[in-house]
């Protein structure tokens, strides 16, 4: 459907990002995700994530340490229920002031160059659709617009998301 089961362009996920793993740093890498606690896994999509909002490796770095340092500090207060929600929301406001950069300046892989330049918030709801992470009201709630929002939010990203990609034969 328009918000479960399929991936932005529309396609089912087969579980393989094909071209769509980031190339970054070995911190948020697949070996250190088998050491942090199970609540935090979701830190290689949250860089991703990142990465997509930022257009560069180093942002989307710094993006994440400073949303982890900050949401870490008050482990106490965050359950683990709302921690990831409230780490991407986060990465959202943090990277909302962050200008688009061109093609040539960005720094992932290049299938995710053409989810960088989408608008918002079409561009963190395709994005943080594809990543299977929230339910529908869980993914209103980080991009900060209603549920009943989402399949026109959805419908418009993919349409833009389809006028930049380039025509297969």
């Amino acid at each position: 459907g328009i918000i479960h089961g399929s991936s932005p362009c529309g396609a089912a996920n087969s579980g393989s990002q094909s071209g769509l793993e980031p190339q970054g740093p070995r911190r948020v890498g697949s070996r250190l995700m088998s050491h942090l606690p199970k609540d935090w896994r979701f830190l290689r999509p949250a860089w991703i994530y990142a990465l997509v909002l930022s257009g560069t490796s180093a942002k989307a770095s710094e993006l994440v340490e400073m949303v982890f340092g900050d949401l870490s500090s008050r482990h106490d207060v965050v359950t683990s229920r709302r921690r990831r929600r409230l780490f991407f929301a986060k990465l959202l406001r943090e990277a909302g002031s962050l200008p688009r950069v061109s093609e040539n300046d960005f720094s992932g892989p290049a299938g995710l160059f053409h989810f960088h330049q989408l608008q918002e918030p079409g561009r963190s709801a395709l994005s943080l659709l594809y990543f299977r992470l929230f339910t529908p009201e869980q993914l209103a709630d980080v991009i900060g617009r209603p549920e009943k929002d989402l399949p026109e939010i959805l419908a418009k990203a993919r349409a833009e998301l389809a006028q930049k990609l380039p025509e297969t034969t």
